[in-house]
């Protein structure tokens, strides 16, 4: 998203359309696959923390045109996501995609292409809007609170072991 706004000035890539528009850049690819966070064991969580566009900084991207870097970027998240469905999802069938990419044809079109035996669709057709996913999970969250049973996971965020999570503050 970042990438795209700054070059397109859109939010971030309607549909994949920009992407589409590029060519992979196959040593941009293969450099950005070196990372060291695609390589470690599930389970693990990151985000903007790691994925910034302080990231980006050491690849040059100047170089390259602003819609081959989008299209590279698309095929970065594509490939990541399969490596590990292929690495650690023996037997998975069917992949059910949540938040914004579940809204982007070009990379559901690119995991396909990459995970062909899987079904693959968006938690829409689970009756799940894919936008409302961390809603949902703050829902669970407050469930496992008010249940008072653990709502993390040790080994993901560190901590010291299994937590009831949150607080209630009655009226």
């Amino acid at each position: 998203d970042h990438w795209c706004e700054k070059h397109s000035g859109a939010r971030y890539d309607d549909d994949g359309q920009w992407a589409r528009r590029g060519e992979v850049i196959t040593p941009l690819l293969e450099a950005m696959l070196a990372e060291p966070y695609f390589a470690a064991p599930p389970p693990k969580s990151t985000g903007r923390d790691l994925f910034s566009p302080a990231w980006l900084e050491p690849f040059d991207l100047q170089q390259f045109r602003p819609e081959d870097v989008q299209a590279t970027l698309l095929a970065l998240t594509a490939q990541t996501i399969a490596d590990d469905v292929r690495r650690h999802g023996r037997g998975v069938q069917d992949m059910f995609v949540c938040g914004g990419g579940a809204l982007n044809g070009a990379l559901m079109d690119a995991l396909r292409a990459q995970l062909p035996t899987l079904t693959i669709a968006s938690t829409d057709a689970l009756g799940i809007d894919p936008m409302a996913v961390e809603a949902l999970a703050f829902a669970w969250l407050a469930m496992r609170f008010m249940a008072r049973q653990p709502g993390n996971l040790p080994t993901v965020t560190g901590a010291q072991g299994l937590r009831v999570l949150g607080a209630h503050y009655p009226r």
